[in-house]
């Protein structure tokens, strides 16, 4: 079958041009054709996704979402849909079985005991759970991070600290705000809203709610370290470096990006240490290829000999952006010439 790759957009959203499309995605589709790959774009809707499922069924080899879920009303369904067309024996990049594993913060609980892994890491999927267990953790450590199991753009990250006095300031990662508590009982209470409870209708997200409980890292004032690969090779490093004050490295805290080469001598030992943590990384994939286009974050933290230690902060892989970097559309499409 000859090769005809159908890029997935969505209308909504902030991330897009003033075409409607988000910036990387005509590169990426252009970049497949300058190799002699033919493709194209459509718009899903939930409503008409009977209606597109049929037509890429028929057209499409393989499907590139360029949908990042947090725009949509009906992420679950949406994955179903991807699922469907795999199903279907179409090349789908990143399957939802991969993202449902690695786009979440849970993968920082299943990988504690990993090479790229904190042991201190743990999911807490019910407020049942956090409440008690959380409070003990808090009183032994002080201060803890808080991330909601799924989320983008520092959305859902709190950075919990516990005064001497019991009082509790709640710190989010997005905005910088910061919540007063009188003590703990306050603040525990505050939480239960932010537990969701399963949709019945989902297939995906049952069992997906929940905060991820970590160890606060201060180094991150030094700055994430994001390793960008395209499936198991790595394309680029991206340095993100917080605004003062902050204690999140996304653009929308003001960070400062800063981008090199994987042959930069500086990140050498992160490099190292992202391709051994590929064989970890694989038994999540539920049978299926590393994602097309995807990152690691890692945080800067110490090794009992004062050595520098890289902990993995998170992994992205439903729509990971390469508007600043758009000389890489061509290595994505690199990725299908060997479809032959």
């Amino acid at each position: 079958m000859k090769q005809y790759v159908i890029l997935i957009e969505y209308a909504g959203g902030s991330d897009k041009g003033c075409d409607g499309f988000r910036i990387d995605t005509k590169p990426i589709l252009n970049a497949l054709r300058k190799i002699a790959v033919d493709g194209e774009v459509v718009f899903y809707s939930d409503e008409r996704k009977e209606e597109l499922f049929n037509y890429i069924k028929q057209k499409a080899s393989a499907v590139i979402s360029r949908i990042n879920p947090g725009n949509l009303k009906e992420v679950d369904s949406y994955f179903q849909f991807l699922k469907s067309l795999g199903d279907e024996g179409i090349e789908i990049h990143t399957h939802p079985d991969v993202m449902i594993n690695l786009d979440f913060k849970d993968i920082l609980e299943k990988l504690k005991n990993s090479l790229v892994g904190d042991k201190g890491t743990h999911f807490y999927h019910t407020f049942k759970e956090f409440k008690a267990d959380f409070p003990k953790i808090l009183q032994k450590y002080r201060v803890r991070v808080l991330k909601t199991n799924y989320g983008s753009t520092g959305e859902g990250v709190y950075l919990i600290s516990l005064r001497d006095d019991d009082s509790i300031i709640c710190t989010e990662a997005v905005d910088n705000i910061k919540y007063f508590y009188e003590n703990m009982d306050n603040f525990i209470e505050s939480f239960k809203d932010k537990f969701y409870h399963d949709d019945s209708n989902s297939v995906y997200f049952k069992g997906k709610s929940g905060f991820v409980g970590c160890r606060f890292l201060p180094r991150i004032n030094e700055g994430e370290i994001r390793i960008l690969l395209i499936n198991d090779k790595v394309a680029s490093i991206v340095h993100k470096r917080p605004a003062n004050g902050q204690f999140s490295a996304t653009l929308f805290s003001g960070a400062n990006y800063e981008y090199y080469q994987p042959d930069n001598p500086q990140y050498k030992e992160v490099i190292k240490l992202t391709n051994k943590a590929l064989i970890n990384i694989r038994k999540y994939l539920n049978g299926h290829n590393y994602p097309l286009l995807w990152t690691m974050d890692y945080i800067l933290d110490y090794d009992k000999k004062g050595n520098d230690r890289f902990v993995l902060s998170e992994i992205n892989c439903s729509c990971v952006g390469i508007t600043t970097q758009l000389t890489l559309a061509d290595e994505v499409a690199k990725f299908f010439i060997k479809k032959d």
